[in-house]
């Protein structure tokens, strides 16, 4: 067998190098004209969109800025409960790292600080009548940890209340974008 017919072209590592530097060049190239049209896209949708938003402003009435205030308030509150909840688990994990045991701060350990020496608390303690119920709640007392009930309340209220304020910034925009037509 002949083994001059079967061999392979050789390979030009110079001219695949100068097609990579090429290929690299334009893309770069292509990358810089990109970020330009981005940027200059992005900043003329920026000033419309302000314009868009002095424009509404000036027609906002005293009980907008009430409810936008009330709104922002509360979604505010919801966001320090629930950065209460995650410096609190925070803090558990730290303690964990550091000593490898977990340290549980249950929900019973804030309604007994919150419910000394009241009926209620007497009442989880020692129940006398409806011993059913006691049960329910001191399990969900013991097991519910102080973190999750600071959480997922302070999620939920800052969602919902942000949610509500986007919505009805928005309705009040596009109601005004009607009457102006």
């Amino acid at each position: 067998m002949n083994m001059e017919n079967h061999q392979q072209p050789q390979f030009n590592h110079e001219e695949w190098i100068s097609r990579l530097f090429r290929f690299i060049e334009t893309a770069r190239q292509f990358s810089i004209a990109f970020a330009q049209a981005f940027k200059t896209l992005f900043q003329k949708g920026l000033s419309e969109a302000w314009k868009e938003i002095r424009s509404a402003s000036k027609k906002l009435s005293l009980a907008d800025f009430i409810f936008a205030g009330t709104l922002t308030s509360i979604a505010v509150f919801g966001g320090l409960i629930l950065f209460a909840g995650i410096g609190l688990l925070s803090y558990q994990s730290l303690l964990w790292l550091q000593s490898g045991v977990w340290t549980e701060y249950p929900l019973l350990t804030v309604f007994n600080f919150l419910f000394e020496n009241t009926a209620l608390h007497q009442w989880i303690v020692t129940p006398e009548s409806w011993i059913g119920m006691q049960k329910m709640i001191l399990w969900v007392l013991e097991s519910i940890p102080v973190s999750l009930a600071l959480m997922v309340p302070g999620f939920s209220i800052t969602i919902m209340a942000g949610g509500i304020l986007i919505a009805a910034l928005v309705f009040r925009f596009y109601q005004f974008k009607k009457y102006n037509d």
